[in-house]
């Protein structure tokens, strides 16, 4: 451990150069007598003795002066004499941080979205014998070590650790038999502590909640004076994405909790054994309460898992509220294994992609509210448009067929012929109704601070054109339309489109944090749902509702016909975009609906990305099981009520 203060005042301390007790002694404490008996009148004896007081006063001053200069310049210039204080100080406490004593968060039910503390198994170094072999046979059995591995472990620390686990990652968890085991072995200076982890993947909110690690540039940005003057070390672990990040100076809190273990100057441990210390504040650390549900968001991830979903995106929305109450992303990332570059910590669920045919809906919806097409209008598709290279994806065609079926089918032909009875304005404007094109994630306002927080930073705007649309381009308009060529948008963003659908055009302000609470338990702020308005308006009601029936119609008899058998009667559009990645072409696979039809409860996107051409539609197939998952979770919650 460093030195905490400077040696000039430290020197002064007893048994530190025995400085103080020399400089009592010096100034007058002990008892003088005049060296002999002047037999005189008195005021001869007077002037005799103020004359010996005064050469005593004299003598006494220098000594003091001497000593004190000593005290303070003669240190300075014997380097061996320094060190030894700076020693003596920075041994005086052996530390083992147990807690980052971050604030906390939780999903809704209050449910800890980075980890629980549990009793791990931490070791301090000895100056002498640990313990019999009994003892180190008796540990070893309890943590499932040899017993010649765990004594190498063990006396060779130099500094206080904790026990990995097997995969090195955190700290050895110990059940309450093999805790108990570990106890009764007895070794010296090994203590069982309580460790909280700062764990985002143990009901898998990793991509939402985001990790913590070492970032001294970013530390250094956001305390720039607390860097300086060293209240924060630049070795300081910071939030790097999601929660972590963007709430960052909230949840940094007064600092770590640590186990603390007393030595002595000459290094060895003082008696008192192992003490947690940690800063109280009726304010830090706080709490942060979010609109997940911990177990449906695990739930949700096994599934991903479970179908192959290699990358991709899941986004539940409350169909009520437009809450996010579940965001999953692949690929994976481990948050306690942190490094630069490290692949797969992109949200996909906040980043944007073509979105296929489920652009439609906007482009139909632009055409509603426009009025150049007519609900009960009829459409004829051959297969080929005989423009901007552009098919149908079913050969020969679908004939003749309504708007409905037109929409249910996904049929690129009549699609095309919408599309270019619109403006390149009415086709943004439309998608600026519905949420697309632009940021969604309601902002957190602070008490006092005057500005407002972005959540989840990592949320991308998507777009409908890249710049301003190009009249001698013909194609771009129509190709635009279908979800190709310039089109980009966020699962979380078609989810969106969807509750304000049901909600009759409104967009919702998707909610991650639902209130934040200080150490006390009194709330510093709550945020209750909002709406995310348009500088356009909103789509009509008619129109919305016309949408809805034709999701509706998708499922019964259009291209997620497939969706019929699932648990609940459902609703949605699919899409399929054609993509390139390095230099290969691939599929953007999207299903979005909602859920059960006639009582909706959930607004459902499923992505995946980057599959091969002419693959297994994933996202339908994913679609219709992150559904039945919702069925069952709701039956579950019900049980448990």
């Amino acid at each position: 451990m460093g030195a905490d203060g400077g040696s000039g005042a430290t020197g002064l301390e007893p048994g530190i150069g025995g400085a103080r007790e020399g400089y009592t002694g010096e100034c007058g404490q002990g008892e003088w007598k005049e060296a002999e008996e002047v037999k005189d009148d008195r005021a001869g004896r007077s002037i005799r003795r103020i004359g010996m007081l005064g050469i005593v006063f004299t003598v006494v001053s220098a000594v003091c002066i001497a000593r004190l200069a000593w005290l303070q310049v003669l240190p300075a210039a014997l380097p061996a004499a320094a060190d030894m204080t700076g020693r003596a100080v920075a041994g005086r406490f052996d530390r083992l941080v147990v807690d980052a004593g971050r604030g906390r968060i939780v999903d809704r039910n209050g449910l800890s979205l980075v980890g629980e503390p549990y009793p791990a198994l931490a070791a301090f170094p000895a100056d002498g014998p640990r313990g019999d072999d009994a003892a180190y046979k008796k540990l070893a059995e309890a943590v499932g070590l040899p017993p010649e591995k765990l004594r190498a472990r063990l006396d060779g620390l130099r500094e206080p650790a904790f026990l990995p686990d097997r995969e090195g990652r955190a700290p050895l968890p110990l059940d309450g038999r093999a805790a108990e085991r570990a106890r009764e072995a007895g070794l010296a200076g090994v203590h069982l502590l309580p460790y909280a982890p700062r764990d985002s993947s143990v009901l898998s909110a990793q991509h939402v909640v985001g990790y913590i690690s070492q970032n001294p540039a970013l530390l250094a940005e956001l305390y720039a004076e607390e860097a300086a003057t060293g209240d924060i070390p630049l070795s300081a672990e910071i939030g790097g994405m999601g929660l972590e990040r963007s709430l960052e100076k909230l949840l940094r809190g007064p600092g770590p909790v640590v186990a603390q273990r007393r030595r002595d100057a000459a290094g060895g441990p003082m008696p008192g054994g192992v003490r947690i210390a940690r800063k109280s504040s009726e304010y830090y650390p706080v709490t942060v309460r979010t609109t997940l549900d911990g177990r449906l968001q695990k739930r949700l991830s096994d599934l991903a898992d479970r179908a192959g979903l290699a990358e991709g995106a899941i986004v539940v929305l409350d169909a009520a509220t437009g809450d996010i109450m579940a965001m999953v992303s692949r690929p994976d990332y481990d948050p306690l294994r942190i490094a630069p570059g490290l692949a797969g910590t992109e949200n996909h669920a906040l980043r944007a992609v073509a979105p296929g045919s489920v652009f439609k809906i906007v482009t139909l919806a632009a055409a509603l509210d426009a009025g150049v097409v007519r609900p009960r209008e009829r459409f004829r598709c051959g297969g080929e448009y005989g423009r901007y290279g552009l098919s149908c994806w079913k050969k020969g065609g679908h004939g003749e067929l309504t708007l409905e079926e037109a929409f249910a089918e996904s049929c690129n032909v009549a699609f095309a012929e919408i599309a270019e009875r619109l403006t390149p304005e009415q086709l943004a404007a439309a998608a600026d109704r519905l949420g697309f094109g632009r940021p969604l994630v309601r902002h957190v306002r602070l008490p006092g601070t005057g500005g407002e927080i972005r959540p989840l930073p990592e949320e991308e705007s998507g777009r409908v054109f890249a710049g301003p649309p190009d009249e001698r381009d013909g194609g771009l308009l129509v190709q635009t339309a279908i979800g190709q060529r310039d089109a980009a948008a966020t699962p979380l963003q078609a989810a969106a489109a969807v509750v304000a659908l049901l909600h009759g055009g409104r967009v919702p302000a998707p909610r991650i944090v639902a209130e934040i609470r200080y150490a006390s338990g009194g709330r510093m702020a709550s945020f209750g749902p909002a709406e995310s308005p348009s500088r356009f308006g909103r789509v009509s009601p008619r129109t919305a509702s016309f949408l809805l029936r034709g999701m509706e119609a998708v499922v019964r008899e259009g291209t997620g016909s497939g969706l019929r058998s699932a648990v609940w009667p459902l609703a949605g559009k699919s899409g399929t975009a054609q993509a390139v990645k390095d230099g290969r072409p691939v599929n953007h696979q999207w299903f979005v609906g909602y859920g059960p039809v006639g009582r909706p409860r959930y607004a459902v996107a499923v992505a995946a990305l980057n599959r091969p051409p002419d693959s297994a539609h994933q996202a339908a197939a994913l679609f219709r099981q992150v559904m039945d998952a919702l069925a069952a979770h709701e039956e579950s919650s019900v049980s448990v009520r």
